[in-house]
């Protein structure tokens, strides 16, 4: 995976990293969260000429006037990879829980606190589900592949430093984290898309961009 770090702004390709930005226009919406005044967007810029399509997760906030502005955005190359692309999904959500969101985005929190920034493995199991987990990242199989190199990119080690996480938002059983980290001398921003069953981890989506250090502020939580 260390492949996937040191060409950032792709989706795990060995090709240099192109300069543009994504694009404006010509993107579709996969899926939008409300979670109070947050609106998250999962979206994905098509490319007319069938080449690598860009992903992003933004996070938008309105205020009491109802205007929004944009807080956190996350964009990246992908590369579609059999039937796991960028925006496919495996479910619906499941309405059956009236605080569904809520339980969801505690279970994450407990989650990074166990296992991510406390580096406790052996807490893996009760927190994702093995057997049904799917990663959409480019690089990551299916499955238990899947699960294993899920587990390994996230896990503490050296070279490895987790900033924090900026923002936690869910709708239902999605729940997507901003995050900030080093890697190797270098400053990543990141957002997790995550789908829980049962309280469970069941499906990913990820988009990890490199920026420059002094852009990571962490006092933008108004």
């Amino acid at each position: 995976m260390a492949d996937y770090f040191k060409t950032p702004g792709q989706a795990g390709t060995g090709s240099p990293r192109q300069p543009d930005p994504p694009p404006n226009f010509g993107f579709s919406v996969a899926r939008v969260l409300h979670d109070g005044a947050d609106v998250f967007m999962h979206s994905v810029h098509e490319a007319a000429d069938g080449s690598d399509v860009w992903v992003t997760m933004s996070l938008v906030r309105r205020d009491a006037a109802g205007l929004m502005t944009v807080k956190r955005q996350v964009s990246a190359r992908f590369t579609p990879n059999g039937t796991h692309n960028a925006a496919s999904t495996a479910a619906e959500s499941d309405s059956r829980l009236e605080d569904e969101a809520s339980l969801n985005k505690a279970q994450v929190r407990a989650y990074i606190d166990l296992v991510i920034e406390g580096g406790g493995s052996e807490h893996r199991d009760a927190f994702i589900d093995r057997g049904r987990f799917v990663s959409h990242s480019a690089d990551t199989l299916c499955r238990a592949d899947g699960y294993d190199a899920f587990a390994a990119r996230r896990r503490p080690r050296p070279g490895l430093s987790y900033h924090g996480v900026d923002d936690v938002v869910g709708e239902g059983v999605y729940v997507a984290v901003f995050s900030c980290f080093d890697m190797d001398g270098a400053t990543y921003r990141a957002c997790d898309l995550l789908r829980l069953e049962d309280g469970r981890i069941v499906e990913h989506w990820d988009v990890v961009e490199e920026v420059a250090p002094h852009s990571v502020a962490h006092n933008d939580d108004a």
